[in-house]
């Protein structure tokens, strides 16, 4: 778990998968963690650098569009700075989402939450942090969605309906 949240962002996922399993593994998932081991073994020379000569903070959002049996999508975003990766996140939503547009619209939603966070830590440790940050999706009816403040009203709906219920469940 050490190395996928610390030092191996690209085995997150298979490790968040596995972790599911931890109280009584099969002998799939004992194959399939020999798998991310021996993916470890071959990558092991292999390390992040900076260097691209390049300050800007740029993200990366993306998610599966819920193929899972729960039916819940896994939403993850990358930033990167001077061609390093600073901040990553691959995580199950807490939604079940009702198309592939929302799905990609709530990881984007939280991609820009850890933008803002990033912006602030930058501030507060380095100088004024003023650049645009870019976040890049996939899914042009999401970007659409993003882009247009006068949204399409059950896609809306839909979304604030989902929010809502997650606060009626806090409470």
């Amino acid at each position: 778990m050490y190395a996928s949240l610390g030092t191996c962002p690209d085995i997150a996922y298979a490790v968040g998968i596995l972790s599911k399993f931890n109280e009584k593994p099969g002998l799939v998932h004992w194959n399939t963690l020999k798998r991310v081991y021996a993916y470890l073994a071959g990558t092991r020379d292999l390390k992040l650098t900076f260097g691209a000569h390049q300050a800007d903070l740029t993200g990366y959002a993306d998610a599966d569009g819920s193929m899972h049996e729960d039916r819940k999508a896994i939403s993850g975003y990358a930033y990167i700075i001077d061609g390093t990766a600073v901040s990553w996140s691959s995580k199950q939503q807490e939604i079940i989402a009702l198309s592939t547009t929302e799905a990609e619209y709530v990881a984007a939603t939280h991609a820009t939450k850890e933008a803002l966070w990033l912006r602030s830590l930058i501030n507060e440790i380095f100088e004024k942090f003023s650049c645009p940050i870019t976040l890049f999706g996939d899914n042009q009816s999401a970007i659409a969605l993003t882009k247009n403040h006068a949204r399409n009203t059950s896609t809306y709906d839909s979304i604030l309906s989902v929010g809502l219920s997650k606060k009626e469940k806090s409470n």
